[in-house]
């Protein structure tokens, strides 16, 4: 059980990041686009477009040496978020001139496609380390996928009661920042120790 801690801490902060950066990705939008059903649809449908082909990379990617090709999505993502309060306004405040269903949508695609798609490929990855490590891949995919799940509702409930009334969207971003980029030193310092 020891040696799997690490693996369950990373799944928690990934599920939960990839929660509070939804949440905060829609107070991002909302100075610039609103909070309409048009910019919730789009944010949704991103997500999960990002999810489900970060999925189909983390994946491809699981057979072969899994903990460096998770250790390059989190910190990719890790370092994409730090950088969302610098590229937000510029990216949103372009698509001004457009209609909101179209801004919306590509705002999404500029903004969170590429974080999202990064922490997608996590849930395989970290299926595949359990496995490698003799843990059936049913009950590997289960405990990854609900321990993030977890971490999501826990995460999306902090963010949305606490960091951002008390300390604002910037600096909540730059928290969810921080934990995939911690999430990426466990991986550095945890798991490489018990690759095969």
């Amino acid at each position: 059980m020891n040696s799997r801690l690490p693996i369950y801490i990373v799944s928690f902060l990934e599920g939960g990041v990839l929660m509070g950066f939804e949440i905060l990705s829609s107070k991002i939008y909302t100075p610039y686009l609103g909070s309409s059903i048009y910019v919730w649809t789009s944010i949704l449908s991103v997500t999960l477009a990002g999810l489900a082909a970060g999925y189909h990379l983390g994946g491809k990617w699981a057979e072969n040496d899994p903990q460096k090709k998770l250790m390059r999505s989190l910190v990719f993502a890790g370092i994409f978020l730090t950088l969302i309060n610098l590229i937000a306004p510029t990216i949103l405040t372009g698509l001004l001139s457009i209609d909101v269903k179209t801004a919306s949508f590509l705002g999404g695609l500029m903004i969170l496609f590429l974080p999202v798609t990064a922490l997608g490929t996590v849930s395989p990855l970290l299926v595949s380390i359990l496995n490698q490590r003799g843990e059936p891949m049913g009950n590997a995919t289960g405990m990854i996928y609900g321990i993030g799940t977890f971490g999501g509702i826990l995460i999306l409930l902090l963010t949305t009661f606490l960091l951002i009334p008390e300390l604002g969207v910037n600096i909540s971003t730059w928290i969810m920042s921080g934990l995939v980029l911690i999430a990426s030193l466990i991986v550095f310092f945890k798991l490489k120790d018990h690759a095969k």
